[in-house]
């Protein structure tokens, strides 16, 4: 599976930028810690974080690690400073593949799609620099500045839990977007389809009485409304066919696994 490096800016003794008792080390950490898993939650990839506590990593120590596993992609996160506003992108200032050049484009287009027009951030440019993690990079990457943590207005909403949700959201599906990652599979186990949403009603009663959850999804098959006793959503097959056999066990014979 591609392998996404997700590098949360300074750490440890490095506060980075500052502002008060607020440190872009804590944001950059929240960031990279949902953009990693909203990607291993929806997608097939794997990811490998450069620190995911509050420790000291050196700029070298975040590349060699990248380049010794054979990342397929870089993607560091930081907080901006300095007196402006808004959201920028990074690649490096020298040779780049195109890879680099579109993966950006696309990851920087659906970041600001998302956060925009919903929350007014100012789209700053792509743009390009001469930063070490994109510099001594051996796969394609990218550094993203995420608002500015000595604006009040970009301060309130790195502040903002539902901003930081759908920042993190954006930046995982831009990288979904750019690699063309795969969804996951879930496996969903069904223990009974119904017209009549009292006879779905009703199987979902009986297994609440043997101890097993369930919910009731409608479906739409051949034009005709069906009602799914849906007892479970699972990643692992494992764990489906597990799910299944105390779905049997419980009297339901009728009960299957859906790939979805």
């Amino acid at each position: 599976m591609p392998l996404i490096v997700i590098d949360p800016g300074h750490g440890g003794s490095d506060p980075g930028a500052t502002n008060g008792s607020y440190q872009e080390k804590n944001y950059t950490l929240s960031i990279g810690l949902k953009v990693r898993d909203y990607l291993l939650a929806n997608y097939q990839t794997d990811v490998l974080m450069t620190r995911t506590s509050d420790t000291t990593v050196s700029l070298a120590n975040r590349t060699s690690l990248a380049n010794s596993r054979n990342a397929d992609y870089f993607c560091s996160i930081h907080i901006n400073a300095g007196g402006g506003t808004g959201w920028e992108s990074y690649i490096y200032n020298g040779t780049v593949s195109q890879k680099t050049i579109d993966a950006r484009n696309t990851l920087h287009n659906t970041v600001m799609s998302a956060i925009g027009g919903k929350y007014g951030v100012r789209d700053r440019g792509k743009k390009r620099a001469n930063f070490h993690v994109l510099r001594e990079t051996a796969m394609p990457a990218v550094l993203l500045e995420n608002l500015f943590i000595d604006h009040s207005s970009d301060l309130n909403l790195l502040n903002s839990a539902t901003f930081i949700n759908d920042l993190s959201k954006a930046i995982g599906e831009g990288i979904a977007k750019a690699f063309s990652l795969s969804g996951k599979v879930l496996y969903k186990v069904i223990a009974g389809s119904f017209k009549d949403v009292r006879n779905a009603e009703e199987r979902k009663n009986f297994l609440a009485s043997k101890g097993i959850d369930s919910v009731i999804v409608e479906a739409v098959v051949s034009g005709e409304k069906w009602y799914r006793v849906q007892a479970g959503a699972f990643q692992s097959k494992a764990s489906a066919e597990a799910r299944l056999k105390e779905v049997k066990e419980a009297g339901i014979s009728d009960a299957y696994i859906l790939t979805e």
